[in-house]
Formats: C-alpha cells, structure tokens, sequence
C-alpha cells in the first residue's frame, strides 16, 4: 500500500485545484546544466528516469532531460522541469540534495503561461556536444 504524502508536501490536487479564495500555484519552469559526480550506466539512467517519473507523475511535475554524452560516458545533464511553483521547488531541492549532481547551473527559472511538455512526466535525450550545446542555448533567458 503506498503511503500519503507528508501534510507539508506539495499535492497536485491542490495545487492545481480551483479553489474558491485561493489561487492555484502559478506554474513555473526551471532548467539547469548539473556535472555528475559518478559514471551512469544505461540501467542508471533507465532507474533515474522511472524513479523521476513516477515522482514528477504525482506532483504533476513535466520536463525533460538531456545527457550529454563524451568518450562513452555521462559528462552533464541539462533538465528542463514545470509545474506548481510548489512541486518544482520541491522537486528542484531533491535534485540539489543528491549527491550525484555538482556544479548545478540554475540557468532559468520564472513563470512560464504553458507547458513545454505537457505530458511528459519526464523525457530523455542523449545527445554529442554540439546538440548539447544548442538545446541549453535554447533555454529562455531570464527577463
């Protein structure tokens, strides 16, 4: 039986509900580029990804994810995560609190009026440097 998240844990329910007197989160995006601190093998990154999915699915979390990969190894992530400004500063503390990411980049974060991805709980993408490079030059800037 799965357990009820803790009183103090963002709720999609919530937070996307309308609620008389109450304005729902606004949605907001965030992106960074993070440096891994350990080699990730495919099945690492294959049990990143459902572990992140079956997170951002209940927090109503979207976004996508893209490794670079150099000499046959994970050199950098670029994510790209939405949702309730709740639920993604949630989200945002458990990637900054796993001691797999370093050097995290917070290269946007703001409002946003819809979602890049919606319906993606969370996608991948591993791509060369120059691919690297255009999708974190992509990123909106702040502003």
């Amino acid at each position: 039986m799965a357990s009820d998240p803790a009183p103090d844990s963002p709720s999609p329910d919530v937070a996307d509900a309308d609620v008389v007197g109450h304005d729902p989160d606004p949605l907001v995006a965030l992106a960074y580029v993070s440096t891994p601190t350990t080699d990730f093998s495919d099945r690492d990154i294959v049990d990143l990804l459902f572990a992140s999915r079956r997170w951002n699915a209940h927090y109503g979390i979207t976004g996508r994810l893209v490794v670079l990969e150099e000499d046959d190894r994970v050199a950098q992530f670029y994510q790209w995560i939405e949702g309730p400004e709740a639920a993604l500063d949630a989200c945002f503390a458990r990637i900054t609190a796993d001691p797999r990411h370093d050097q995290i980049d917070i290269r946007f974060r703001g409002r946003v009026e819809g979602r890049r991805f919606p319906g993606w709980d969370m996608g991948i993408h591993k791509t060369g440097a120059a691919d690297f490079e255009a999708e974190v030059n992509a990123t909106p800037g702040e502003g």
